[in-house]
């Protein structure tokens, strides 16, 4: 376990990284660049369309190579690539197309992360540690993106962009200094029908939905994903309007609101293995997805900053947040046991893309709506997608043998 905990550790520092360039990155278009908002929205999706582009064929590439050697190259990717940016800036040759561009491929890195992380952790350990194994992920990465989140006005504010985007490439030198040990789980000899690199990239991305799509569970976790995705990227589009400007909540409330999400998600990851044991992980699933529901349902009630309006919110952040963690941690260790070994990433990735193109048609599509039918409908409506991703999990997981 002892390798498990140098993951954890990586893990933690690499999700602080990635959390910390979500908010560096628009900051330096928007304060360096004075970017229009068009080219934010853009930048916002980057990563996101570059995930739903690219990650089944990764999903093959990290079935055929080493786990610790991608977690390794991801981040001496995205160092490096955070250091250019603080370069460029330094000398003022940054281009919003160098944004766009490096956002793209630190979202591909950090799926890669990802993808390589999950398969480490289901190979190397025991399968009975899963489900507890996926909560202390949980924990740690809910407890690194508040600390990004607070962090990441003051470092910009007090050190600048440049210095800000250097303590971000340096997150990611800890983070592969954390891998230091760690055994390497070798990568899987897959057998392709394709010839050239091509033809092997194409039948690696059709492999990865075939699993999906033959394998029940997976069927049930990705609809059901997709959905979920499409309904956050939904709210995303609307919830600041909303608590912002609608209602009215002053940024300072707001960063306090915003705070207790963490909380929620803590509780979520400590209640997990046992809420697995007592209800198996199908229940627990359904309760996360009953949880995340009510969450949502209270945002639109708000109607003033009073205090009832700013309970109803933290309410939703902790309530929320809680069940999705909890639905989370179950479905990634189902993901982690579902197929054979040398499949683990490219099934991972069937899903992941899946849900990464509901995220991107929510973010499209949610502003023009938003702007339609009001932010407050809007929240109602993902509201009602995360009601709707609960009743077909209930209604498919009895038909499913999800293991505890």
């Amino acid at each position: 376990m002892n390798g498990f905990r140098r993951v954890l550790a990586a893990e933690t520092v690499s999700n602080f990284g990635s959390m910390l360039s979500r908010v560096a990155i628009p900051w330096l278009a928007a304060l360096a660049l004075e970017v229009e908002p068009w080219q934010m929205g853009l930048l916002l999706v980057a990563d996101v369309a570059a995930g739903a582009a690219g990650t089944l064929v990764l999903g093959g590439i990290v079935d055929r190579a080493g786990k610790r050697a991608t977690m390794l190259i991801a981040d001496a990717g995205r160092a490096l690539l955070l250091l250019g940016l603080a370069a460029l800036a330094a000398s003022g040759r940054l281009e919003f197309w160098m944004l766009v561009a490096s956002a793209a491929m630190t979202g591909l890195l950090t799926v890669a992360f990802e993808l390589a992380r999950s398969a480490w952790m289901a190979q190397a350990l025991p399968a009975d540690a899963l489900p507890r194994s996926n909560a202390q992920v949980a924990a740690c990465s809910s407890a690194s993106e508040s600390a990004a989140f607070a962090l990441g006005g003051y470092l910009y504010q007090w050190l600048g962009a440049v210095v800000a985007l250097v303590v971000d490439a340096l997150s990611y030198v800890a983070s592969a200094s954390c891998l230091r040990g760690v055994p390497e789980v070798p990568g899987a000899a897959t057998r392709s029908r394709a010839t050239g690199r091509l033809g092997q990239v194409l039948d690696d991305a059709r492999e990865g939905l075939a699993l999906v799509r033959r394998t029940p569970s997976l069927r049930v976790l990705a609809a059901t994903g997709a959905i979920l995705a499409l309904g956050s990227s939904l709210a995303g589009t609307s919830y600041m309007i909303f608590v912002a400007r609608d209602i009215g909540f002053e940024t300072g409330t707001l960063g306090v609101i915003f705070a207790a999400g963490g909380i929620g998600s803590l509780a979520g990851a400590y209640l997990s293995p046992a809420w697995g044991r007592r209800f198996g992980s199908a229940g627990a699933m359904a309760a996360g997805l009953a949880l995340l529901t009510l969450g949502a349902c209270l945002v639109p009630l708000a109607a003033a900053p009073t205090i009832a309006g700013g309970a109803l919110l933290v309410a939703h952040q902790v309530i929320g947040d809680g069940g999705r963690t909890l639905f989370d941690i179950h479905d990634r260790t189902w993901r982690q046991t579902a197929v054979a070994p040398e499949s683990l990433a490219r099934a991972d990735a069937g899903v992941r893309t899946l849900e990464q193109v509901a995220t991107l048609a929510g973010a499209l599509a949610g502003g023009a709506l938003a702007t339609m039918i009001g932010a407050r409908l809007a929240l109602a409506l993902s509201a009602a997608l995360f009601l709707a991703a609960g009743l077909l999990f209930a209604a498919t997981m009895r038909r499913v043998a999800i293991r505890p």
